[in-house]
């Protein structure tokens, strides 16, 4: 009787940790454009650059909510999901989408806003 060998044996794979769809959808839609705002808001005087930066980050955080409705999309497509669940992430993803390019058209809104204030006090200043 022979001892098997340490060849003989394969070793075990490690399984990856799959990442939920839910997650993605609360750091994606949530998590990230909350701190982006935070990170990014003028919290002194409103300047030019800093109304500047306020709404790049509103875009940028909305931006990253619609890929991350598609991104649970997918995840929901390629893990083979029934088909009302594949239905209901995308009316969800619909749903994201059209709130986040809402959002970005009330952030332009906003930026011509906090211009023309900056404009005004700027002209009164004179």
């Amino acid at each position: 009787m022979t001892a098997p060998s340490a060849v003989d044996q394969a070793p075990k794979a490690e399984r990856r940790r799959r990442i939920s769809r839910g997650t993605v959808l609360i750091v994606g839609v949530l998590v990230i454009p909350f701190a982006l705002s935070a990170a990014l808001n003028s919290y002194g005087a409103l300047t030019v650059d800093s109304a500047l930066r306020m709404a790049f980050a509103t875009v940028a955080g909305q931006t990253i909510a619609i890929l991350s409705a598609i991104a649970a999309v997918v995840l929901t497509v390629r893990r083979r999901y029934a088909l009302p669940a594949i239905l209901a992430f995308a009316l969800i993803a619909a749903l994201i989408t059209t709130w986040a390019i809402g959002t970005m058209a009330s952030a332009g809104d906003l930026l011509l806003e906090r211009l023309a204030t900056i404009a005004e006090v700027d002209e009164l200043n004179r």
